[in-house]
């Protein structure tokens, strides 16, 4: 009876990193026999897991000798038990490191701590997924890699996706290739794909292979609403296939399933290890993922050491850019496709540069702005719906307010939004229904946004919040809609500035690689 339990907590946790108490509630939180151990039970059946070698145990954050940097990260149990007793002795040699988010001493604390009634550190950079501290064992479950007969051939995941277009199915295949054939340091490819070039379903082809030859993928992204928009249509493609859907408010019983296709925010990469044959790893250029090392940590240790990582982007950071530069045989080398073209055939729209000079100014004391004024006006002609970004939440009231004295009637049909706004998701929703013509926003609505016709100015497009990726996404609200795929898109600024004028070149430089391709649309624009 022993033995079926220890499979079976094997069985249920394999690829998984969790703290202890994760693992306490990941083992209760279904309805079979391991919901009813005691807690002193579950000690003993992963005390026995730990010293059969099936299941490696070490502090989930630890005191480590700098005489002993260049160690492996993780020690066996006793190990562990041996350096707990001389934490805390005040040792001027020790350095601190985080086995969770391998974060070093810049973000690790050291307080009082009640669990071991002694000075204890604890971990900040990744206590927004629980506390990882000297005290709190934490356990790695391998996973146990079996090997899988092929059902399926890449031109039969090809073929079964005939609506692609010709860019989308050259991506794929590339991808594809990339899986079957390459070997060795070459584990990454990028898929560089304009907005609105549907990257979503060039993904299709891959996930049938891998799924229909047993391999298991992760799907992950920095956004929940990416999350919450992708497992719907990832339901509809993949009737067959249970997938698992994670994210910061994932009910608790559905929080620890983890099927071949799993669909999660970067943070909930954390808790797993070296688990998925391939990981997709969407808008990877994306806040917060850019700008927080723990992410690209998470995202890399849950796949397999021999696996795959597919980047998804429309704005490949520049030292992804630089790898895909170098020669094929360069070690950096950075293995990759480009989608230059939307999935309706139409072209990129190339962005206006229109300046105003003081334009804080003239927006605080309603003078008049003629760029703004005549998008304004000339939307309201149309009965087009309107995004204007500003740099900052704090002007926000003053457009709305300047808009409004100038035309009464916007009142009604204008609203702001921002990252912390409650109304957010109904204030969109209201904008794509018509009962809003505009949105003023911040960068939040700089990326998954897609409406018919919609015409798009950047207010003070100088500003450093938007960077050259920002403006990219941004001109990429526009002409994204097959029914309607023509869009406004407009920079106001007081100085054009290079990043302005890149944003802009990359966009054409996509627009004529499309033409050379002859992916345009001959009724394109």
């Amino acid at each position: 009876m022993k033995a079926e339990l220890l499979e079976h907590i094997y069985q249920r946790l394999q690829g998984r990193a969790l703290l202890e108490e994760e693992v306490k509630w990941a083992l209760r939180s279904q309805e079979d026999e391991l919901k009813k151990l005691q807690e002193k039970e579950i000690d003993d059946l992963l005390s026995l897991l730990v010293t059969s070698g099936k299941v490696q145990c070490t502090a989930s954050l630890e005191a480590v000798s700098k005489r002993e940097e260049g160690e492996e990260s993780f020690f066996s149990f006793f190990t562990w038990m041996k350096r707990m007793r001389w934490f805390g002795r005040g040792n001027s040699k020790s350095a601190y490191r985080c086995n969770r988010c391998g974060a070093d001493e810049k973000d690790i604390h050291l307080v009082y701590c009640h669990r071991c009634q002694g000075e204890c550190a604890y971990c900040r950079r990744c206590l927004v997924m629980g506390r990882s501290s000297c005290c709190v064992p934490y356990y790695l479950f391998p996973c146990d890699r079996q090997k899988v007969k092929q059902n399926i051939h890449m031109e039969a995941a090809l073929n079964s996706y005939p609506q692609l277009t010709e860019a989308q199915c050259a991506a794929a295949r590339s991808m594809l290739e990339f899986y079957e054939r390459t070997s060795g340091e070459k584990q990454e490819f990028l898929v560089w794909a304009v907005c609105g070039a549907g990257k979503t379903e060039v993904m299709f082809p891959l996930l049938r292979y891998l799924l229909e030859n047993g391999r298991s993928v992760l799907w992950a992204t920095p956004r929940r609403d990416v999350v919450l928009e992708l497992a719907p249509r990832l339901r509809q493609v993949f009737p067959d296939y249970a997938l698992a859907v994670l994210h910061g408010n994932t009910p608790p019983q559905e929080k620890w399933i983890a099927d071949r296709l799993v669909l999660a925010t970067t943070h909930q990469a954390l808790r797993f290890y070296r688990r998925f044959d391939v990981v997709i790893m969407d808008e990877v250029d994306a806040y917060p993922y850019t700008s927080d090392e723990m992410l690209p940590f998470a995202v890399n240790r849950a796949r397999t050491l021999p696996g795959k990582t597919v980047y998804l982007t429309a704005t490949p950071r520049s030292d992804y850019q630089k790898r895909m530069q170098k020669s094929a045989n360069h070690k950096d080398f950075l293995p990759h496709v480009k989608i230059p073209v939307r999935y309706h055939g139409h072209p990129l729209p190339e962005p206006d540069i229109y300046r105003e000079s003081k334009l804080n100014a003239r927006l605080s004391t309603k003078k008049p702005i003629p760029t703004l004024l005549s998008f304004i006006e000339h939307s309201e002609k149309e009965g087009s719906p309107v995004f204007i970004f500003v740099p900052a939440i704090r002007q926000l009231p003053i457009l709305y307010d300047y808009i409004i004295s100038h035309n009464e009637s916007w009142k009604a049909k204008a609203a702001t939004v921002h990252a912390s706004d409650p109304e957010r998701e109904a204030k969109v929703m209201a904008l794509r229904e018509g009962r809003l013509q505009a949105l003023l926003t911040t960068t939040i609505m700089e990326r998954g946004v897609t409406l018919p016709g919609i015409q798009v100015l950047v207010c003070q497009a100088d500003a450093p919040v938007f960077d050259e990726a920002a403006l990219v996404q941004i001109a990429g609200r526009a002409e994204r809609s097959a029914s309607d795929p023509y869009g406004q898109v407009i920079f106001m600024a007081e100085e054009v500035t290079d990043t302005m004028k890149a944003a802009i070149q990359q966009i054409k430089e996509m627009n004529r690689l499309a033409r050379k391709m002859g992916y345009v649309n001959v009724g394109g624009k």
